[in-house]
This record gives structure tokens, sequence and C-alpha cells, in this order.
């Protein structure tokens, strides 16, 4: 039984260069320090996560970055998740084991990832190996079983493993010629994963905030599935969560990054972090990390997308290693959440559900529009609201009860438009007597009148009520 949350950031604190077009670039410090990792420690991360100038990929170890990172982890307190390339590209190969695979038996692969791993998995700091990012389906056969095995042979070592999210329909679905829903595709490809690795949760990364100030309508469907196939797997939740902004496009085919078209995501504040921790944190999550900690250089410097002015830049921090306004807000609320811990962290998820203003539905709301929509008459209590859907999850740990209330709106339109903090109205009915209520991690005060409460919520907060 998990006893704490984990947090942490991609992009760890990095060498201070980049490269581009064949040149080296300096951007005038190594930001792999022992300062600079307390930083990274003190925003509330635990975990460290090394990636690009950091991985390791067979070099010469005792002058490497991985190895430097590593040992200043270790002297901090971090445990560390290890990008490995050399270990991440085996769930690409077309075959993997057999005749005609990578290796003949299954004990060519041990002997392989035991002289792989051999020089670095008994680091004080080493706990994990980041495994390909985001499998397709067409991958995840070769990916479960290099995830099986080295749970089976190297039981000691966890294992990191993002995938997809509810976008890329032909890439999570079974048959990309053969077409379900794209619900039901996303469910049969983690319900394989899960099965044929016999993993003990299931992650994914979605980014809700999109250019021209929308929320992505595939964001709070990708959440409410990978909840419920965890719910009725057993299994742990574990979200990445924005932490960046991009801008414009790749135009060059030859570039390996290309993407087709524009990717767009909008800059993010303090409200739209709340509103994807508090919703993380009422579908169940136990481990949190940000996509990105550290602005990319290479991509924000080559494809012009990622901006970074010194004050709230495109990541939580700029690449002149100055902290955002974000850095400071992600962790006043990770401090929130770990004041909050001793009270949520044995709730499980059960259900989620969804409360519109009256004669609206899902469809009156971009962001909802694919929502997984359950029984609402199904629950104890209810909520009225005037302006926004209203994101409800109840929680159970035994026979006590935890609902999370969230005012799912938009948060930029509290910041450009200043739109109103609109009042709910919650009824618990015969639960009231019961209830306790928790608001950004304290123990809060609230009037109840004939088993209603009245309560103004910003966009993205949250009301959590705990019933024993």
């Amino acid at each position: 039984m998990r006893k704490h949350f984990d947090f942490y950031g991609y992009n760890a604190p990095t060498c201070g260069k980049y490269y581009m077009d064949n040149e080296v670039y300096t951007l005038g410090e190594d930001y792999r320090s022992v300062k600079r990792y307390k930083e990274y420690k003190n925003i509330g991360f635990t975990q460290a996560l090394l990636q690009h100038d950091n991985s390791y990929n067979g070099e010469k170890w005792e002058t490497s970055s991985a190895k430097k990172c590593l040992d200043i982890c270790a002297k901090v307190g971090l445990k560390v998740i290890l990008e490995d390339k050399r270990i991440k590209d085996l769930s690409k190969e077309e075959v993997l084991i057999g005749e005609n695979g990578r290796f003949k038996t299954e004990k060519d692969l041990v002997d392989f990832l035991d002289e792989m791993t051999a020089i670095y998995r008994d680091h004080p700091a080493f706990y994990a190996i980041q495994l390909q990012d985001e499998p397709p389906y067409k991958n995840l056969k070769n990916y479960a079983t290099v995830y099986k095995i080295i749970k089976k042979y190297f039981p000691k070592m966890e294992l990191q493993c993002n995938l997809l999210n509810m976008v890329l329909h032909t890439h999570i679905a079974p048959d990309p010629e053969h077409l379900q829903t794209m619900q039901k595709d996303y469910e049969d490809y983690l319900r394989f994963f899960a099965k044929e690795s016999g993993i003990n949760y299931l992650m994914t990364d979605e980014y809700a905030f999109r250019g021209n100030n929308v929320l992505s309508s595939w964001s709070i469907p990708t959440f409410q599935v990978l909840a419920n196939v965890c719910r009725d797997l057993g299994v742990e939740l574990r979200l990445v969560l924005q932490s960046f902004c991009q801008e414009g496009m790749i135009v060059n085919r030859e570039d390996p990054d290309y993407v087709e078209g524009s990717c767009h995501w909008r800059r993010i504040g303090e409200k739209e972090m709340y509103w994807q921790m508090n919703m993380a944190l009422g579908l169940g999550c136990k481990e949190f990390s940000y996509f990105t900690y550290f602005t990319k250089a290479r991509k924000a410097l080559r494809t012009q997308r990622a901006v970074s002015d010194g004050i709230d830049g495109g990541a939580l921090v700029n690449l002149d290693g100055t902290r955002t306004k974000l850095w400071f807000a992600t962790q006043k609320i990770i401090k929130e959440f770990k004041e909050f811990e001793p009270v949520i962290i044995n709730y499980n998820y059960d259900n989620s559900y969804l409360f519109f203003p009256e004669g609206m539905d899902k469809d009156s709301f971009t962001y909802t529009k694919e929502a997984v929509l359950s029984d609402t008459s199904k629950l104890p209590i209810s909520v009225k609201t005037d302006k926004c859907p209203i994101f409800v999850t109840e929680m159970k740990d035994g026979d006590a009860r935890m609902f999370m209330i969230e005012n799912a709106g938009n948060p930029i339109d509290e910041t450009l438009y200043k739109k109103r903090v609109p009042e709910i109205e919650i009824n618990l009915g015969n639960l009231a007597d019961k209830a306790k209520f928790y608001y950004k991690g304290k123990l809060v005060e609230k009037k109840v009148e004939n088993g209603k409460l009245k309560v103004k919520l910003a966009r993205g907060q949250a009301l959590f009520i705990e019933v024993k």
C-alpha cells in the first residue's frame, strides 16, 4: 500500500548546452549541480527523470553525465528514473525474441539487460528505467515483454511506462483499418498492455490547455477512461500534467522531430495547474509528473515553438535557469497536496460524474463533448450549477467516502474575460451530518442548511468532502 505521493518533472536540470546545425551553444551555466537539484527537489519533487543530455547510452561511466547526476541526486535525496536508449528502443523491434528476432531466446535478452544495467543499477540513487514514451499499439507486445522480463529477472528495478492518450486514434487502435469508437479502442489499448505486462499501474500524458484559449476535448475523457480501467484492473493511476507551452510548427521534413501541421499549447498559470491537479487527485492519481521542468533547448530554439521571456515562460524553469511564476505556483500546490496526503492517500477512485447548468448538456461545451457520462442519480449527492460544468468523482476507503467537486470550466475565462466566480449548490442529503470539507489541502468550515451548502468555486478549484 502506497504511503506517499510521488512527484517529478521531465527534463531535469541540464548540462547548460544545446546543439543545433552541428554547432554547440552554451547557456552560461552547468545546471547539473547540488544547488540546482536542491532547487528541483524544493519544488516538492521526490524523483528525478534523467533524459537527453543526462541519459546513459554506454559511454565511459565514470565521466558520464548520468553518473554525475546520480551522484548529485544521492546527495540531495532524490530517486532517479534513468533513460537508457539501448533499452528504451527494444520495444520498437519488429521481432524481439525468436528465430528472426533481435534475440534468439529469452535468456539472450536477459543477458543483454544484465550487461546494459550492471554499471548503474546498484547506485544508491537509482530507482527506475524509462521505457519508450507513448508507444503505439503495434509496439505494445514487445513493450510489455521488456517490462515483464525486467521485473521477472531484476525485480528491484522499477520502470516508467508512459502510454498514449485519446488523440491519435490509429495509433491506439488494435486494428487501424477497422476503427471502433475512440473510447473502446483506448480501453482495449490499455487493457492489452496491462494484461501482457502484469504492470501494477497505468500512466499517460494529456495536455488540456491548447491554442486559441480552448480546453482539449480529449483531456477529460482520457482521464476518465484511464481511471475507469485502473479501477477495474485494481492498478494505480499515474499522470503527466502540462507545465509548458509551445507555439508554431516544424516544417523540415528531414528533421526526425518533424510534426505535420502546427502544434499549439498555450501558457498556463496557477489556475490551470489547479484544474489539472485537482482533477488528477480526484481520479485517485498517486504519482504526478510534469512536462516540462526545464524548457527543452533544442526544440525551443530550433523550431521557435517554446516561449521563454524570463517571467512566465514555456516551462517551470526557463532556458536561462530562472524560475517562472508557474514554478512557484506548482510548489505551493504540491505543498497543499502533501498536507492533504494523510487524509486522501488511502482513498481509491470509484467513478466520475458531470453536472451541467440547466438546459445544457455535454455538447454545450467543447471540452465535454467526448466525456464519459455516468448516471448521476446513483450518487448520494447532487450539484446545481448555473455557469460551468461541474466534475464530481467518488472515492472509497472501506465504508468511508470522499467526493471531489471541481469547477471544470476553462480557467482562462476568468483570467482574460473576467468571468465571475460562480456559486454552486451541493445537496448532501443524509450525509450532511457526517461530512468534513477540505479546500486547498486544509480542513475548512462550511455552513450546511437542510443538507445543502452553497460554495463559490473558481474554474479549476475543487472542494473535497469526506464522509465517514
